[in-house]
């Protein structure tokens, strides 16, 4: 279907239009993993080392805490996160990758990293860097 000048002069639905298409074929990529875009998002935020406070990671994915909870108790069950105490704080937990964990990161982000390149296909390398740096930006 032809879009009207009316939706595609607008900036967000533009980049909504986009965001669904490549979230879709990331989703897809992902589900061959056995992963979902979230759980990866949090498996990625781990990637530095350990982490005390999980509403704050699921903040940063857009994820209230119920959903975050849910999310990581998952990622627990399936030995891809652990969780300890805080060191001088009992009631705070630590969320640290398992090893596992770790190489399925390393997998999503390389089966990821794919999905972007074919999204990115139609445009030359200097207008693939310029779009990721603006966007990087306007995220800020």
């Amino acid at each position: 279907m032809e879009l009207p000048d009316t939706l595609t002069a607008r900036v967000g639905f533009v980049m909504q239009l986009a965001l669904l298409r490549v979230q879709r074929a990331g989703e897809a990529a992902l589900a061959e993993l056995s992963l979902r875009g979230h759980e990866y998002g949090l498996l990625a935020l781990l990637e530095n080392g350990p982490v005390a406070r999980q509403h704050e990671l699921g903040a940063v994915l857009g994820m209230d805490r119920t959903t975050t909870a849910k999310v990581v108790r998952s990622l627990v069950g399936r030995g891809l996160v652990v969780r300890h105490p805080a060191p001088g704080d009992s009631r705070a937990l630590v969320l640290t990758l398992t090893p596992e964990g770790d190489r399925l990161r390393a997998a999503a982000a390389a089966v990821l990293e794919r999905c972007d390149d074919e999204f990115l296909a139609p445009l030359p390398t200097g207008e693939r860097e310029r779009l990721h740096a603006t966007l990087r930006r306007l995220a800020r």
